[in-house]
């Protein structure tokens, strides 16, 4: 495809999908969320995104299709009783299921998976005991303040509110509950904290929390679901939840099916807690509702996950009401062969093995277009250089780096899952700077990351023009020696020279990580319509709930969407038994 026929397509299938999402909102389906006719799906047959299709009244039909009617299973033919039913056994359902049958109440949770999920590492949370020990826990006014400004207030503060109010309790829960397991320990990545006399850097809020597992075969996949067994918990695995029974606003059942095809009612006398993810393996939901997400991510990206939209669309089938900003977790993580775009991706170094994610490309390393040219601030939340490459050529760019990458990357004191070294207090961190140059080493000899004596050198093994790229490192190398970033004022401590060779380079593009848009809900999780009237018997916790992330994941908040997730599945239970803190 030459270069314009590519921009070309690029520039209909933008323009039509937005026309898309338009006809989406004329249907009343952002607000209200009533039910959508039903049609064929434009997802091509191997489930990749197709950027091709033009035309918005094709492209309004597909964005319509991807909520469709509510099904139809027939008469269940079994009925099960329980207390309480949890449906999804992921991060959220896990720590709901063992919060129920710590306090008593017989527990069913279904999955439609084989086997529970795990529990996420870097909980987010404020004022835990181990933070209270360091006599360090970010400040709760500054918290709700940067929280609501990566959203554009574009939320709902009291769920945020809700976190910060409660996050701690879930934090010391977790931190017991490993101790008296026996299983590990929990440690809080501080030795820092959040500042806000430089005006050209972004505050790093100290909210981290990570386990640390005595046997590394046995982590929260593992020993949770034992634990859940052992307290008497039922899972029902394979087992696919489908739609809600409801009289008007309240929740009556829950439908399921199970690997059979056996419909069956699931009846909670207490509650019930939806914890099903967002849809970030729905590809007819990204396509209808996040056209520049798929933009700038690799073209072989597929739907063929489990994180669908099932809890969503059930909920926006009842009435409920749907978040109308569109955003996803993107992290700067996924690399290309020298020659491939995000349109032409089809596999690399995150994709499709995400295992093999380039955690390191978050660095403040410095970051060019393909015309060689710096074009942003790379001391950023993850998100910002995605969605700066949308004004780029195809999206991407290319991550640089020289022989003392490893000092470099310790001089940047990055905080969350792109820490390479331990924090200031002990705590270890995700990355690991001890095996990262056999990493890149075996990178290198997969054709990923390029290395050359020369800038000009890199630049033609990355296929961007080498002049141009050489003036660029002169004139960033110019500003580091400087100590200040005339260009776009990056903080000194981060703007260090790349003079030593081998200079390194990889194409780089977004990786996808979850959806952040959801569900109405109010402070008690009950899901509601656009009105604001709840539907009662029904609580979301995780990435089915929405009105709290929009339009930037703030991920120097370390593992807030986690330690949300952990908050909303304690205070859930609370709340179907009527107890606060």
């Amino acid at each position: 495809m030459g270069k314009m026929e590519h921009e070309l397509t690029r520039r209909s299938f933008l323009q039509g999908a937005v026309a898309g999402t338009a006809g989406i909102a004329a249907l009343g389906v952002l607000g209200s969320c009533s039910p959508s006719g039903g049609g064929s799906s434009s997802a091509s047959d191997d489930g990749s995104h197709d950027v091709t299709q033009t035309g918005s009244s094709a492209n309004a039909a597909s964005a319509a299709d991807w909520l469709g009617a509510e099904p139809d299973v027939g008469e269940p033919e079994e009925t099960v009783e329980t207390d309480v039913l949890i449906i999804g056994a992921g991060s959220g359902g896990m720590v709901a299921t063992m919060t129920c049958l710590e306090k008593g109440l017989k527990t069913i949770t279904i999955e439609k998976t084989g086997a529970a999920g795990m529990v996420r590492d870097d909980v987010g949370g404020i004022g835990s005991k181990l933070q209270r020990a360091e006599n360090n826990s970010p400040d709760p006014a500054a918290c709700l303040h940067y929280i609501t400004m990566y959203a554009a207030n574009d939320m709902d503060q009291r769920l945020v509110k809700l976190w910060l109010d409660e996050s701690y309790e879930a934090i010391d829960w977790y931190a017991d509950l490993l101790e008296r397991r026996n299983v590990g320990h929990l440690l809080f990545e501080g030795g820092y904290s959040a500042t806000f006399d430089d005006p050209g850097a972004y505050p790093k809020f100290q909210s981290g929390h990570s386990p640390v597992w005595d046997d590394p075969e046995r982590t929260s996949k593992v020993v949770w679901p034992e634990y859940v067994e052992e307290l008497g918990g039922e899972f029902r695995f394979e087992t696919a939840f489908v739609k809600f029974e409801h009289d008007d606003h309240a929740v009556t059942a829950a439908l399921a099916q199970d690997a059979d095809g056996k419909v069956i009612r699931f009846k909670a006398t207490k509650g019930i807690i939806l914890a099903t993810g967002g849809y970030q393996h729905n590809i007819d939901m990204l396509r209808a509702l996040q056209p520049q997400t798929l933009a700038s991510m690799p073209a072989g990206y597929t739907s063929a996950g489990l994180t669908a939209g099932d809890g969503i669309k059930a909920c926006l089938w009842m009435g409920a009401a749907f978040d109308e900003t569109h955003a996803c977790m993107v992290f700067d993580r996924t690399g290309m062969y020298p020659n491939e775009t995000p349109l032409t991706c089809t596999e690399g170094l995150g994709w499709p093995e995400l295992k093999k994610q380039v955690r390191f490309g978050s660095q403040a390393w410095l970051k060019v277009n393909l015309n060689g040219e710096r074009f942003a601030n790379e001391s950023a939340p993850y998100d910002y250089i995605v969605h700066a490459a949308a004004y780029q050529p195809e999206h991407c760019w290319c991550t640089i780096w020289d022989a003392n990458y490893l000092e470099h990357m310790k001089q940047f004191e990055t905080v969350g899952c792109a820490r390479h070294y331990p924090y200031p207090n002990g705590a270890p961190s995700d990355g690991k700077y001890e095996t990262l140059p056999d990493t890149i080493a075996e990178w290198e000899q997969a054709g990923f990351v390029q290395s050359a004596d020369t800038p000009e050198e890199l630049a033609t093994k990355l296929n961007i023009p080498p002049e141009t790229f050489a003036q660029t490192v002169a004139r960033y190398n110019e500003l580091a020696a400087k100590g200040h970033d005339d260009d776009f004022y990056k903080e000194p401590y981060r703007l260090i020279a790349l003079d030593q060779p081998p200079y390194y380079g990889l194409r780089t593009c977004s990786r996808l990580l979850c959806t952040l848009d959801g569900v109405h809900v109010n402070t008690d999780l009950n899901p509601v319509d656009a009105q604001g009237v709840p539907f009662t018997g029904l609580h979301l916790v995780g990435d089915v709930s929405g009105g709290f992330f929009a339009h930037s994941y703030p991920n120097l908040f370390t593992g807030l969407a986690s330690g949300r997730t952990m908050t909303y599945a304690r205070h859930a239970v609370r709340t179907i038994l009527g107890e606060s803190l």
